[in-house]
C-alpha cells in the first residue's frame, strides 16, 4: 500500500513537471540560479574571517582560475563535486560556510545545494569579479598580491 502510495506521488510529481518549448537562454538560467539567494558583500567576508577563524570559505571556479588568484584564506573545491565533498568533511550543520565564484552563478547553485543538504549557515559571495574590481587583496602560489592603480590612475 505505501509503495502504492509513494509510486502514485512519483508519477503525478513527473506528469505535472512544465517542460519549455525552447531551451532558457544564458540569461534565463543566470536568474534562476540566482533567483531567491541574498547575496553577501566584500565587507562580509572580511568582517566574517576577521571573527571567525573556523570559517570555511570556499571558491568553486575551476583550479585554473583559482591557481591565478583567490581571495586570501580560500579553499578550492570543483563546483561539480562541492556537494559530496561537504557531505564527506562538513559533519557539523552549522559550520559556517561562504562560497564564491566569478560572478555568483555557480556560487548560488553550490548555495541552494547545500541548503537543500542540511547546512544551516551557508552564504554566496557576489563574485571574485567584485572582490578583485575592488582592489582586495588576492593570493596564489606566489604569495598574497594587492592590485593598485598607478600614480597617474593607469
Amino acid at each position: 500500500m505505501f509503495k502504492s502510495l509513494v509510486a502514485a506521488a512519483i508519477l503525478a510529481t513527473i506528469g505535472c513537471t512544465a517542460y519549455a518549448d525552447e531551451p532558457m537562454t544564458l540569461e534565463a538560467v543566470s536568474a534562476a540560479a540566482k533567483d531567491g539567494i541574498d547575496f553577501v558583500d566584500n565587507d562580509y567576508i572580511s568582517a566574517r574571517q576577521a571573527t571567525n577563524p573556523d570559517l570555511l570559505l570556499l571558491d568553486v571556479r575551476t583550479e585554473h582560475e583559482f591557481n591565478l588568484g583567490h581571495i586570501p584564506g580560500a579553499t578550492w573545491m570543483a563546483r561539480g563535486v562541492v556537494e559530496f565533498q561537504i557531505a564527506k568533511t562538513v559533519r557539523d550543520a552549522d559550520t559556517e560556510i561562504i562560497i564564491y565564484c566569478k560572478t555568483g552563478n555557480r556560487a548560488a547553485l553550490a548555495k541552494k545545494a547545500l541548503d537543500a543538504q542540511g547546512y544551516r549557515n551557508v552564504a554566496a559571495h557576489q563574485g571574485f569579479e567584485t572582490w578583485s574590481e575592488a582592489g582586495r587583496p588576492l593570493e596564489n602560489e606566489i604569495g598574497t598580491l594587492q592590485l593598485i592603480e598607478g600614480r597617474n590612475g593607469n
